[in-house]
């Protein structure tokens, strides 16, 4: 699965989402987001995760953030071998390590 899934750093993600050339897709549960989440973020839990129905932008890099990046890791995975030309990655240590 690894060779699958690219990482990225919490300070290149925020470069990245800051200069709008991502989207960031937390695949935690509802009760998760509510308790905590960054702003921007897209809510999609990995419960009903559907590759084909994650909400992002041609053009712009796919960031994936769950607790930890177990569950974002898969999800980038599965979103990876739905679009292998997409630019995706699974945020390093989640929201974690955001801060």
């Amino acid at each position: 699965m690894t060779d699958l899934v690219k990482t990225v750093d919490v300070e290149t993600a925020k470069q990245w989402l800051s200069a709008s050339e991502a989207v960031l897709i937390d695949v935690r549960e509802a009760d998760e987001y509510a308790a905590k989440s960054v702003p921007g973020s897209i809510l999609y839990p990995l419960s009903t995760f559907y590759p084909n129905e994650v909400p992002f932008e041609h053009g712009k890099k796919v960031i994936f953030i769950c607790r930890s990046g177990v569950r974002s890791a898969r999800a980038c995975f599965f979103f990876n071998q739905e679009y292998p030309e997409m630019d995706a990655y699974n945020l390093e240590g989640g929201i974690l390590a955001w801060g």
